[in-house]
Parts: structure tokens; sequence; C-alpha cells
């Protein structure tokens, strides 16, 4: 018997409201009991302290750890102890709550010990490329140790060492402790030190202009927060057992441990200091250098800082110490074991900052671009590395390259970052699936992907499915019962799905558990004219498996030759149904797989001849339901065919009409259904289909645009739904809501639509309304948002400093108090104005798309410049000279020089314009001729930068300088305004896939790469800067165009030409600083995030983790089946501890029970009547576990049975 017709937002409601799935399961249980159920994995209520042991273990927890220290003391004291309930509730009581995260999953890293090989594994392919192999013998030159520790305090530390607590010095990592330290003590510190790469080595004699060390991560930043840590007055003696201390805490180093182990804290003057003092000479030169640049606060002892500052590096500690001081920057400063405050949140933030833009020295800009997280490394080979909100590490390996950076260190953590989700933009939708987030189970992320892509295909959501495919969903992607896309589309008649299916070449006849395929689920739905489109397809007819009853049914299955009955029925053909009546078929007793008849279907399309003809002539009976208990008048009251109605109603009031002896009402087996009555026998004129109810967001629409309860006859004002639209954020020009607007605008602001009517002009955004209505877009309070906009937008345009540029004649001409910004309209947002450098960054793109990152990158690098954007330097690569990056002036000249070299130039610049057209949505993007002409008569600059890469030889072979030179004009001269960058810049905010077309521009790896660069590079010689204060991707442009990409949230447009002595907006650069200022949108701003006004970016379930939201409840509910489907017993154990249900069913009603009976899992079969499943549940098929197992289940299906049985037995 074949899926009955069911609305998806039913389906997906059964795991909301299933009553299995209330807070009585959960919250009733103590937490205790039910850990110690998860441990009692053999049912006799005793636990083993082995067991504890290796679950604190394969968790990552470390019997030292004091939050369960005393338990494992107890647990090792007594290996033989068998620990009831009530001695495992009194040995937890202290440390139930770390019990329950660690055995439940809810750990950072819910799998460590799978992530903990991975990283041996990774360790061990360092060494192998170094050619160290063994752990044994290992030099001191080779030595190699890895420590990390995650937020949650889950630890590990591994090397080649056979004694791994190898005692370092503190080098060049104390300097994020001594600027943090300063910087808690004095807000102006940013008036000392600057946050900019300089581009030079650590040690190096540079200021900047303003006569400041470059940032905090050189020996001059260093040795200037050595100067300012502290009161003033207090000697260096008592300077240094303040950072001392910061030490003692960090390292959570007690009095009683260092006696323990004979640590004692390290003496003032230590040995490593004098023999540090005594080789210094550089950084005392460095020191005097400072003062004599008065950069040092008034009477500050020279001596004295040196002095602490070599004292401060001479200090000792461990790498797995280390470790620890990296995980407590990861947390925001919290002791990620003691919880205890070490750091403030903004201090943090700031250091998090300078570390990703400054931390490796003249290897920064490769590390951000490459491994894309904050670190730091010191001349003794220690390197710290932070991913924040997860975790730190610590390496430790004393070879260094020639950036004085562990070059064993650099190896392990870009294979880190090749391995893991850690890059700071790997969050981009459809980052290469094959690197792993060890906070999520990849099986989970494809589960989801799924589930949405099957939703979206029944609601007919077209744009959802585009969406989805954008995003990586595999269109052929199947769930545990076979079940694809492209069946749940023809089974619900959604042509429009289908047909974007089948033009994306899916399989066309996947078969699903039942044998069932898309075309035999169109037919047995009635849906002719998709068995037609499937058809013209090239499906086989003559290949239809139909799916089999799991319960006979009185009526046979219907035949293909009777085929032409339904479909006269459906097209309205009555010369073809007179036809087949007069040849013998008998119309009262057909019946197709879901009971329906003829009659449904005339009914369903309002054919009123036809189901004239089959009433009155044909004798087919009127009160027959279907599987889904649906009659021919459910479904002309559905279709709104009220003259069918009233002739069905006259019929019925003739009393043969309704005589029970001609016509019976006829059944089939029914799925037990929600909202509708049990004794609601009638199809009476107030029965209200349960699907119905639940269609996506009409009824959803009318109860928030009425006060009345929303029914078939509500209606609601066309004014009232644009109004709606608008106030979350969609415009009228959404092409997403296409049909919608322009069949409003027809209708006028005075109309109202009906159920009906809203439903048709809402089908190819149906899930995009839903969303915006459940407040669940990316913005849900989007007018809030807008209002602080506005406040910063007017604001900014009080701020008429700075100038235009006059570099470019044309430019010169441009009125100076323009001010346009665009997430929505504001200001002069509608006028046009030139690109120029903001090209920089998707000429980048296309030519990575082109070529791919690594043949780019031979020919320019990632590094910051420290320098004017069009200065006559390059990098030096040992000999071979590049530009910097693309994003400075000979970086785009020789990425222009990079694309589409195949074609003529008219050519290569038709086909930027459709790449920057595709990006802005279809909007226009125009071209400024006289801008083009005034730029390449004032380009001189650009020709030397020219003839200088052609020197050093890093051009291309055979490039036309002139013709590279003249396509990047052109690409400078494109024009487009606020409205439409934005786009652009959501673009990449989301990937590389225009939100409003959902069509995929650039792969996400692209993306990628080019916000990495934007982050570090994009704001000419102030991005440090830039990141340090604002913490967002961007880029800039001298016409005073700022693009500003927040990812995965959003992107910005902010136009004014006023600009800096940099050639950044002024306005611009206000309003960006303001914006986080007043908004946790900073890169690292998850710390400081009470200080800010709330993210107004919308939560996910994922976010809550907390088992009483219905999205995490659902999201729960079908990893139980799937692990069901694999037979993963632990899975289900720790899914029940999480707060999953046994009880929870999938759209389709089918339970864990059903899918592991079909799978002949035994285990699972076993763990699931342990926790109490229904054995009798039915899936809308009518099927039970006990008729799966029977009809689906491998050779084991004996053994299922006999455990189904036995239950029955003794649950009745």
């Amino acid at each position: 018997m074949t899926p009955r017709r069911q609305s998806v937002q039913d389906r997906t409601l059964r795991l909301d409201l299933q009553k299995a799935l209330g807070e009585g399961d959960v919250e009733e249980t103590p937490l205790s009991r039910r850990i110690f159920e998860y441990l009692d994995q053999s049912n006799d209520g005793i636990v083993r302290p082995k067991a504890l042991l290796d679950h604190f273990n394969k968790c990552g927890l470390r019997t030292d750890d004091p939050r369960i220290s005393t338990l494992c003391d107890t647990l090792q004291d007594n290996p033989s102890l068998d620990i009831t309930i009530d001695v495992f509730e009194e040995l937890t009581k202290d440390s139930c709550g770390i019990i329950e995260k660690g055995f439940s999953g809810q750990l950072c890293i819910p799998t460590f010990d799978d992530f903990r090989a991975n990283v041996d594994r990774l360790i061990d392919e360092t060494c192998r490329h170094a050619g160290v192999d063994s752990k044994h013998n290992v030099t001191s030159a080779n030595a190699f140790v890895v420590s990390m520790c995650t937020v949650d305090g889950q630890r590990h530390v591994t090397g080649n060492q056979s004694e791994l607590e190898v005692e370092i010095c503190m080098e060049g990592c104390c300097k994020p402790i001594l600027y943090g330290m300063a910087m808690e003590t004095n807000p102006g510190i940013d008036n000392y030190i600057s946050h900019e790469p300089s581009g030079l080595d650590s040690h190096a004699m540079s200021l900047d202009n303003k006569r400041r060390p470059h940032n905090p991560l050189m020996n001059t930043g260093a040795l200037l927060s050595c100067a300012l840590l502290g009161q003033p007055g207090q000697s260096v003696d008592e300077r240094y057992r303040l950072y001392e201390s910061r030490l003692h805490n960090l390292f959570s180093r007690t009095s009683k441990k260092q006696q323990d182990d004979g640590h004692l804290p390290t003496p003032l003057t230590t040995p490593v200091s004098v023999e540090e003092s005594k080789y210094a000479s550089r950084n005392t030169s460095l020191s005097y250098m400072l003062d004599d640049a008065k950069c040092f606060p008034p009477h500050t002892d020279v001596a004295d800082v040196v002095q602490l500052f070599f004292r401060a590096c001479a200090a000792t500690c461990s790498v797995d110490e280390l470790s620890l001081f990296a995980a407590t920057l990861a947390n925001g400063g919290l002791h990620p074991i003691t919880n205890e405050r070490i750091m403030q949140p903004q201090s943090v933030r700031q250091c998090l900052s300078v570390m990703f833009s400054c931390g490796l020295g003249t290897y920064s800009g490769e590390w951000s671009f490459h491994v894309g997280i904050p670190a730091l490394s010191s001349l003794g080979g220690a390197m710290l590395v932070v991913v924040p909100g997860l975790m730190g590490f610590c390496s430790y390996s004393p070879t260094l390259d020639r950036s004085n950076n562990s070059i064993h260190g650099v190896t392990f953590f870009k294979a880190l970052s090749r391995t893991f989700t850690f890059h700071n933009f790997d969050s981009l939708p459809m980052i290469n699936f094959q690197r792993k987030d060890p906070r999520r189970d990849s099986r989970t992320i494809q589960v989801e992907m799924t589930t949405k892509l099957l939703i979206a295909a029944a609601e007919g959501d077209v744009c959802e499915v585009r969406r989805l495919r954008s995003r990586g969903a595999n269109l052929d992607a199947i769930d545990y019962d076979s079940r694809t896309a492209l069946h749940l589309a023809a089974s619900e008649g959604k042509i429009k799905v289908v047909n974007y299916l089948v033009k994306h070449h899916v399989l066309l006849s996947p078969v699903d558990r039942w044998g069932g395929t898309p075309m035999s689920d169109a037919i047995t739905f009635g849906h002719l004219h998709v068995a037609q489109l499937l058809t013209k397809a090239g499906v086989i007819s003559n290949s239809i498996k139909h799916k089999t009853s799991s319960q006979p049914t009185k009526q046979p299955p219907v035949l293909l030759q009777d085929l032409s009955v339904f479909y006269a029925a459906y097209s309205g053909d009555l010369q073809s149904l007179k036809a087949s009546y007069t040849s013998g078929v008998n119309f009262s007793s057909l019946r197709d797989y879901d009971g329906r008849t003829p009659l449904h279907v005339a009914c369903a399309e309002g054919r009123f001849d036809v189901v004239k003809f089959l009433i009155t002539t044909a004798g087919v009976p009127i009160l027959v339901k279907d599987r889904n208990q649906k009659t021919p008048i459910s479904e002309a009251k559905r279709g709104g065919h009220a003259a069918v109605l009233e002739f069905i109603r006259k019929q019925l009031q003739t009393p043969a009409t309704v005589s029970k002896r001609h016509f019976p009402v006829l059944t089939v087996p029914q799925t037990p259904r929600r909202h509708i009555d049990d004794d609601d026998s009638d199809d009476s004129d107030d029965d209200l289909e349960d699907y119905e109810v639940s269609s996506h967001s009409a009824f959803q629409f009318l109860s928030m645009a009425t006060d009345n309860e929303p029914c078939d006859e509500a209606k609601v004002n066309v004014s009232t739904l644009i109004t709606t639209l608008r106030e979350n954020g969609l415009l009228e020009t959404d092409p997403r809501l296409k049909k919608l607007v322009e069949s409003v605008k027809f209708l006028g602001a005075d109309a109202t639509l009906s159920v009906e009517q809203y439903r048709y002009l809402t089908e190819s955004g149906a899930i995009l309304l839903e969303r915006a209505l459940a407040k669940s877009l990316i913005i849900p309070e989007f007018n809030d948002f807008c209002d602080e906009l506005i406040d910063i937008f007017e604001a900014a345009k009080l701020n008429r400093g700075g100038h235009i540029a006059t570099y470019i004649p044309q430019l010169a001409n441009v009125d100076p108090e323009k001010f346009g910004m665009a997430l929505f309209s504001l200001g002069d947002s509608k006028d046009h104005f030139c690109v120029q450098s903001c090209s920089k960054a998707i000429s980048y793109c296309l030519a990575v798309e082109e070529l791919g990152a690594d043949k780019v990158h031979f020919h320019m690098g990632c590094e910051p410049s420290g320098l004017r954007f069009n200065d006559l330097s390059l990098l030096d690569r040992g000999g071979y000279r590049v530009p910097h990056n693309p994003m400075i002036n000979s970086g785009a000249i020789m990425s222009s020089s990079l694309i589409r070299k195949d074609l003529p130039l008219h050519q290569r610049f038709e086909y930027i314009m459709q790449t920057w057209k595709a990006l802005c949505g279809d909007s226009a993007v125009g071209f400024d001729n006289s801008v083009c002409l005034s730029e390449r008569s004032s380009a001189d600059r650009n020709w030397c930068l020219g003839f200088m890469m052609r020197e050093a030889e890093c051009l291309p072979d055979d490039t036309n300088l002139a013709e590279a030179l003249e396509f990047y004009f052109e690409q400078c001269s494109l024009t487009t305004s606020c409205e439409s960058f934005s786009v652009l810049a959501a673009s990449l905010a989301s990937g590389g896939v225009c939100p409003l077309t959902n069509h995929r521009v650039f792969e996400a790896e692209t993306v990628k790469n080019c916000l990495s660069l934007m982050f570090s590079c994009g704001m000419y010689d102030a991005s440090g800067t830039w990141g340090y204060l604002v913490g967002i991707p961007a880029k800039s442009g001298v016409s005073g165009v700022l693009l500003l990409v927040i990812p995965n949230v959003m992107g910005l447009a902010v136009w004014s030409p006023r600009l800096d002595e940099i050639g950044n907006s002024v306005r611009g650069v206000q309003f960006c600083q303001e914006l986080v200022t007043r908004f946790p949108f900073h890169n690292f701003d998850a710390f400081v995030e009470h200080m800010k006004q709330p993210s107004p970016v919308h939560r996910t379930a994922t976010d809550a983790k907390t088992a009483v939201d219905p999205k995490v409840r659902r999201k729960l509910a079908y990893q139980l089946l799937y692990a069901a489907y694999e037979g993963n017993v632990e899975e289900i154990r720790r899914l029940k501890l999480h707060g999953a249900s046994v009880h929870s069913c999938d759209y389709d009603g089918r339970t864990a029970m059903h899918i592991a009976a079909s799978m002949g899992h035994v285990a699972v079969v076993q763990e699931l009547l342990r926790q109490g499943a229904d054995i009798r549940a039915l899936d809308r098929w009518g099927g039970t576990p006990l008729s799966d197992a029977e009809r689906y289940a491998p050779s084991n299906a004996c053994d299922v049975m006999k455990l189904l049985q036995q239950a029955m037995t003794v649950y009745p």
C-alpha cells in the first residue's frame, strides 16, 4: 500500500506534538539515575569502576582533573567495587554535571577519542615527513611535542618524546600575557602600541609612521607592554610578581602541587634570565630606540623595562601548561578547568586579533590564509594556537624556518587545518565536506541536509530545493527507507520540483524500501501530470514496481491498463469514460493503491460533467474513504469547487443515493491522525482536513494577520501581506517572491486573498515565508535592527572629515557629501559609483575559479605588505619576487593577467560583467567609460608596477602587459549602487551563492580564500587596525565604497567619497566601528557579547542545546532513527541520555523500532525494548515493527520477530 497524501508540515509536527516527546520523560528522571542507566550496559544494576574510568578517558577527562579527581581516586583505590545506584549517586553528587556532559556528548568535542586518534595520526605524519620515525633516541633538535586542551577541559599530550613533560622557557609566548595585563590597567594603550603587521622580523628596529611599535607581538611592542604593566612607581620585582601570579593562575599551580612535584615558583632572577640578559644586545638597543622616540610613558626606567622583559621570557613552564593558556584564550579568559576569570573578555578579543594578523612574524599572512586561526610562535620553538570557542594547542619543536617559526609546528597545524574545520571561514556553506568538524558528527550534518531537502521537495518549494543544492545537498540523497526527493515531490504532485529535479539529472526510477518508484507514487496519488512528465523524461511505465501492503486489503491493486479511467477523470475526458463504461469496466469497484476512486480524482479537479456521470450513470459510491479517510466531498471542498459540492449534496439528499446497501462506506487501514476527532465519521461541511491545517504558511499567516481563528473562508488584505514582507526585510524586487508580488500588484492593495490563492501565489517560496513569519530568518527582528543602523548612519553623516581622491581626475568631480548604505536602502543608496579597488576581490575569485588557488598563489603571496597599496615593492620568496597579495595594485594587475587569457579583451570584459551581475542578483551593473579613460591617462604608477613585475619575471609567460593593465582599468571602472553591491557582499557571506537567486557563482573554497585576504589585507595599510577594531572581512576603494562581509549573516555596502589618509572612507569606517561597538559582529566577539546589545542574528536550535526546544528534539529524533538504521546501540544510549525519545517518529510515522526491525538489528531492538519503545506503533502504511521484520528483515528476521512477539506477550 502506498503512502497517503499528507503535508510535510504535519509530518514535522509529529515530532513536536508526539506525546512521548513531552518534557516528562527527561525531566522526571533524576540526572544521576539516567547516567547510571547509560553505564549499566549489562542491565544488572551494577556499574564497575573500570567502566567509569574508561569513559572518562574516552571523553578526554583526566583523572587528576579537580572536578572528578576525588571520584577517580576512590575508583582507582577500589577497582573491584560494585557500584549500585545508591553508591553511584553518593560518589557523583559533586561531579554529576561534568559527567553528564561527557557521557551524553555535550562536551565541546563529543567524540574526543576519535579526534585524539586523528591528532596522533597527524603528528606521526609530521614526524615521518621530517624523517623522525621513532620515539626513541630522538635528538633535542628533532623533539616534537603537542598538547591540547578544550574549553571544557578535555586534554591530551603526545609527541615523539618518551618524556612529554618538557620544560621550556616562555620566550615570545609571554607577549599576549604582558599585553593583556597592560591593557587591563591602561585603557589608552592604543596610543602607545599599534596593531599593524609590519612585514618585518619580530626583533626589527622599526616603528610605524606615528612612532609607535607596529604591534604588541614584536619585541618593541612587548617592551612597551612591560613599561605599562602594573601601577606607576612599582619596582621591577613587584611587577614581575604580578606576572608570576598570573602564570600560576593560568597553569593552575598551587603550593601543594608545586611541593609534590618539586616545581617551585620561578625565582625573580634565574640563570636563564641572566643568560638572556647577557646575549640580548638587540633588545637593549630596541629599548633605547623606543626611549629616544619618546614611546615610553613619562618617568620610565629603561633598564627596569628590559630586565622585566628578560625575566618574563625566561619563566619556565611545560608544553601541557601552555595549552591551558591557549584554552583560556579560547574560552574568553575563563580557565577551562577551574572556571576562574584569568583575563577580561575585551583583552582576550584584542589579543586574539593581533595574534591572528601578526602572530607568526613575516609568515602571518600565509598563516591566516592557510590555517586561519590565531597563533603565536616563539624563538624557543613553542607555538600557541587558539581555536576560539573550542580549544587551544601548544606545540614545541626547536628547529626554526627562515621566518623564525617552528618547522614541525607549522607543518602540523597546516595539516590540522586541512583535516578539521578550524579555519576562521570554514563555517561558510558547502565548504570542503572532506574536512571534519569535531564539534559535530558528519553523519548528523548529512542527515539534516537530506531531511531539509525531502521536506522542501514535498512542500513544492523549488527555491529551497535550489538553495540546498547550491549548498551541496545531493539531490539523489536517500533516507533510511531509501526515499528520495523525487519520490516525495511525485507523491505530493509538486510538478515544479519534479521538473527541477529531472532537469538536474536525478535518478528517475529509484526504488524505496517497498519497491516504489516516483512514477508509481505519482500514479497512485492521482498526479497523472507528474506521471506524464516522468514518461517524457524517459521513465518506462512497465518498469514500475508498486508497493505492497503490509496488511491485506479487500480491493485488488489498480492495473496499469485501468489508468486510462483515472486519467480521463483527471483531464475531464467524458467521452473516454463513457467508452470504458460501455466496454464493461466496473467503475464502482475500481480503486487505486490509496483506495481512491475516479470520483475522488474528478472532484479534486472540479470536473462537473465527469462527477455527474460517475455518480448517476457509472454508480461510483460517494461516501468512499481512501486510506487518508478522505471522501470525494473533502476533495471537492479542498479545491473550492462549489458547483461540484452542491451537486453532491443534492445527490446525498436522495434516499436511494445514501442507502448503505447501495453505497457502503468503504475504508482502508488507517494510520492514527492528529487534529481530527475520532468520532467524526461524517464528511460534514465544517470538516477541516488535517494536512490543510498545517499546510506551509497559509493558516500561519492568516492567524497572524487576523484576529479570528483561520479557516478555509478566511481572507487577508494584500497590503497586510506586503507590510509583513517588508517588516521581515523581504523586498518586492526579491525574485523568490516574483509571482506573489506581480500578482498582488495586479490585484491592488485593497484586494484580499483566500487560503487557496495564498497557497498558489507562495508555492515557490513557501519555506522562505514560513521562516519569515516564524521569525527564523537570519535577522528575525529586522525592523529593530534597521532602527539601530539608522542611528549609526545619521551619526556618521555628521562626519565631514577626510578628502576625496584626486589622483584619478574623474573621481575628483564626485560630490563629497554623498553617503549611502545598503542592507536596506538608506541615504544615497541608489546612486551609482565606481567600484575601484573593490573589484580586486572579485578578480581574485575569478582567477582562482579558473586556475586554482595553488597556481594563482604561485604568482602572488598572501602577506599584508604594511605599505601603500601602490607601493613599488614585491615580496621576496627566497630570490623569487611576487606581489604581496591580490588586494593591492600589483596583485590586482597580476590577477587581471591570469583571467581568461584565451579570450580577446572585449570577451574577457563581458565575462566579468556577467559574473558581477550574477553576484548582484541579476541587477544592473554598469561601466563608466570616462573614469576608465581618466584612470588610463593617469596610470604612470600602475605602469611602473607592471614593468617592475615584468623585470622580476613573476608575470605569466606571454603576458601582454598593456592588455592586462587595460583589463584592470576596466574592472576598476565598473559601476553599481549600494543596493546591488550589498547583494554582492551577501553572496560572499553565503559562500558564493547569491541569496536572491540561489545560484552558485563561486565555490565556497574560493570565497573562503578571498575572505581571508580581505580580512588581513582588504583595508590597505590599515588592515591590521581594522582587524583589531572591527574584525570583519572588508574591502575598500578610493571611490569611497566599503564592502563589508559578515560570514553566514549578511553583506553591507557603504559609500561616501570622503577618504582618510590611508584611502578608506571616513564615514564608512566610522559606521563599521560603531556597528561592532553595538553588536557582536567582530570576529572574536563571542567573549564580549554581554558588553553589547544582544546579537540580532537568529539563534538556531543547535545553539540552544536543550532537548526542550522542539527543533532540538526533532534533530535528536532523526539522529535516533539513523542510529537505529546503522545498528549503533551506543549512539542510541547516548541520545537517550541527551533527551531523545524512542517514541519519536518521522514524516512517515516510522519509529526507531520500525527501522531496527526492518534492518534486522537484534541488539538495537533489545535496547529499544529496554527503553520502553512502542512495539505496536503504526506507520503511514499501517505497518508495525513486527510486520516490517517479517517482510524486510534479513536472515535474522526470526530473532527479531521472536523478541517482538515475546514483548507483545509481556505487554498485551
